[in-house]
C-alpha cells in the first residue's frame, strides 16, 4: 500500500481560561488600580523617572499614571530576547521557541535521603550547579537555589553567582536585592562573557513585587540596575491571595496585573525597549491554617493567567514550577509539581523558576525531588513533540505481514523504532514486580538518591580560563572585603 503523505502531530494549543472579554476586564480593573489607586513606589530614582514621564507621586511614595503612559511604555517592550550564556550553544531565546527552566529558588533548608532536612550550605549549592549542568530538561543556573547559610549574608550573592559561573556555562541570574548587589554581580558576568560594556543580555533578576501595591525599595533598585545594562527584569507580583490579595481569583490577578505592569512600565522608562518577563508566581492561602498553598489547583491557574497574560501584552511569560507544599519526596510532591508545571508547559509561559527540587512551600530543596522533576518534565516534553505520520511509520506492511495472536517482538522495523519513537525513562521503575523486590524494592525517593550520586560521579566542571577565574576570585574577595568592613 502506498501513501502519499508526511505528517507530524499537531502543536499544542495553549490554554486560556480568559477569553477576550476576560482579559480585557482584568485590563481594565488594573487600571483603575493604577490610575485611581496607585502603586507605592519606594525608591527615590524610580519616583524620578514617573515623575517625568507625567505621573502623579503622593505622600509615601504613592505613585499614579494615567493608562496612556502604562499602555505605551509596555508596548515597547519585547516579545522575546536572547538571555546568552558563556557556551553560546546554551543560549536561550526567551518568548521564542525556548522554555526557560531554572532549579528552585530561595531555600534555606536541604532535604536529602539520607540527611533528612537541614540548614543548606556552600556544598549544597554547589551540588545542585552540577546537577542543573547535567539534567538535560534544566537551561539555567537560576539563583539562590539553595540558600547558603554558611556564608555571611551581606556577601552570600558574590559567592552564589561565583559558583553559577564556575560551575555551569549555562545563563545566569543575579541578586536583584539592592542595585548595589545587582551591580557587582554584573560585574562578575561581564569579565566572564569577557563584554565588561554588557552589550548583550547576559542575566534574568527575580524582582519581585510587595503585595498589596508596593514596590519596595530594594527590589526595585535591582530592577533599576538591571535596566540600566540591558539585562532582564522578572517582574513578579507574589500575591497571596486571602492574604497579600483579595480572596478570589479574579480581584488577585487584578492586583498582580496592577503591579506587574507597573514595574514593566518603569523598565522601559529608564531603558525603552529593554527586555522584561511579565511574572505571576501567585498562591492562595489555606484557609484552614493561614498557611502558604503552592502546590494547589489555583497556583496552577495562577500560572495559566501568567502565560495568558503575556501574550495579551506581548512579552515573554514567567510562572508555574515543581511546586509542592509536600513535607519530604513523596506521592503529594509527585502530583502537586506534576500539575503545577503542566500548566505552565500548556499554558505557553516562557520562563519558570522552580522547575525542580522544592517541596515544603518554598522553604526546602530537595536534590532527589530535582531529579525526578527532571524526569517529569522529559515526560512533559515527550508529549509536546508529538509524533510522526508517514507510510513507514503507520507500518502496515508489517501488521499486514503478522497474523492475529502474534507478536511485533522480533521485527526489524520494531527494533528499528521502538527505542527512537518511545521514551525510554532514566530513573522511574519499569520494570517487573520481581526485578524490583530484588532489587531492594527502592522507593522513587531512593531511586532518585541514586540518579543524583551518578550525575555527580559523571559531572565535569566547564573549562574557565585560567585568567579569568583568577580576575573573578580577586573581585570576590575584594569585593567582599569592602562589604565586611562597611557593616
Amino acid at each position: 500500500m502506498s501513501l502519499e503523505f508526511d505528517l507530524e502531530t499537531q502543536d499544542t494549543p495553549f490554554i486560556d481560561r480568559l477569553d477576550e472579554e476576560a482579559r480585557d476586564a482584568i485590563h481594565e480593573a488594573s487600571m483603575y488600580i493604577i490610575e485611581e489607586l496607585g502603586i507605592q513606589v519606594k525608591h527615590d530614582e524610580a519616583v524620578e523617572y514617573f515623575e517625568e514621564a507625567g505621573a502623579t507621586v503622593e505622600d509615601e511614595y504613592l505613585v499614579t499614571a494615567d493608562r496612556s503612559l502604562i499602555e505605551e511604555n509596555v508596548e515597547t517592550a519585547p516579545e522575546s530576547f536572547t538571555l546568552h550564556a558563556r557556551n553560546p550553544d546554551n543560549n536561550l531565546e526567551i518568548g521564542g521557541e525556548d522554555t526557560f527552566r531554572a532549579p528552585g529558588y530561595g531555600a534555606p533548608n536541604v532535604r536529602t535521603f539520607e540527611d533528612g532536612r537541614r540548614s543548606s550550605t556552600t556544598d549544597d549549592y554547589e551540588l545542585f550547579m552540577k546537577l542543573a549542568q547535567q539534567e538535560d530538561v534544566i537551561n539555567s543556573t537560576g539563583y539562590n537555589v539553595a540558600e547558603p547559610t554558611d556564608i555571611d549574608q551581606e556577601v552570600k550573592h558574590l559567592e552564589m553567582v561565583k559558583r553559577s559561573l564556575e560551575f555551569t556555562d549555562m545563563p545566569v541570574m543575579v541578586s536583584t536585592y539592592g542595585q548595589d548587589r545587582t551591580d557587582a554581580n554584573l560585574e562578575m558576568i561581564g569579565m566572564v562573557m569577557d563584554d565588561p560594556e554588557l552589550s548583550k543580555t547576559y542575566a534574568a533578576g527575580l524582582v519581585n513585587t510587595v503585595p498589596p501595591r508596593t514596590l519596595d525599595s530594594a527590589m526595585t533598585g535591582g530592577l533599576v540596575g538591571l535596566a540600566k545594562e540591558g539585562q532582564a527584569p522578572v517582574v513578579s507580583s507574589f500575591i497571596q491571595a486571602g492574604a497579600s490579595g483579595p480572596g478570589t481569583m479574579a480581584g488577585a490577578v487584578a492586583l498582580a496585573n496592577a503591579e506587574n505592569l507597573m514595574g514593566i512600565t518603569l523598565a522601559q522608562l529608564i531603558n525603552p525597549g529593554n527586555p522584561v518577563v511579565y511574572g505571576v508566581p501567585a498562591s492562595n492561602l489555606d484557609m484552614r491554617y493561614g498557611s502558604l498553598s503552592i502546590g494547589s489547583a489555583e497556583s496552577a491557574l495562577f500560572a495559566n493567567f501568567a502565560g495568558t497574560m503575556g501574550r495579551y501584552y506581548g512579552v515573554p511569560s514567567r510562572g508555574g514550577g515543581g511546586l509542592t507544599d509536600s513535607k519530604t519526596v513523596d506521592y503529594q510532591a509527585g502530583f502537586e509539581s506534576m500539575l503545577v508545571n503542566a500548566a505552565a508547559e500548556f499554558s505557553g509561559v516562557d520562563f519558570v523558576l522552580h522547575s525542580a527540587g522544592i517541596i515544603e512551600s518554598y522553604s526546602t530543596i530537595s536534590p532527589e525531588k530535582f531529579v525526578l522533576d527532571a524526569e517529569a518534565l522529559r515526560f512533559l516534553d515527550r508529549f509536546q513533540e508529538g509524533y510522526k505520520i508517514d507510510e513507514e511509520m503507520l507500518a502496515l506492511d508489517i501488521v499486514e505481514k503478522i497474523d492475529p495472536d502474534d507478536h511485533f517482538l522480533g521485527e526489524s522495523h520494531t527494533l528499528k523504532f521502538a527505542g527512537e519513537d518511545f521514551l525510554i525513562p532514566e530513573l522511574v521503575d519499569k520494570r517487573s514486580h520481581g526485578d524490583w523486590r530484588g532489587d531492594g524494592e527502592k522507593t522513587a525517593f531512593e531511586m532518585g538518591h541514586d540518579r543524583v550520586e551518578e550525575l555527580v560521579d559523571s559531572y565535569s566542571k566547564p573549562e574557565l580560563d585560567e585568567d579569568v577565574q583568577e580576575e573573578l576570585d580577586a573581585f570576590v574577595k575584594e569585593e567582599s572585603a569592602r562589604i565586611m568592613d562597611e557593616a
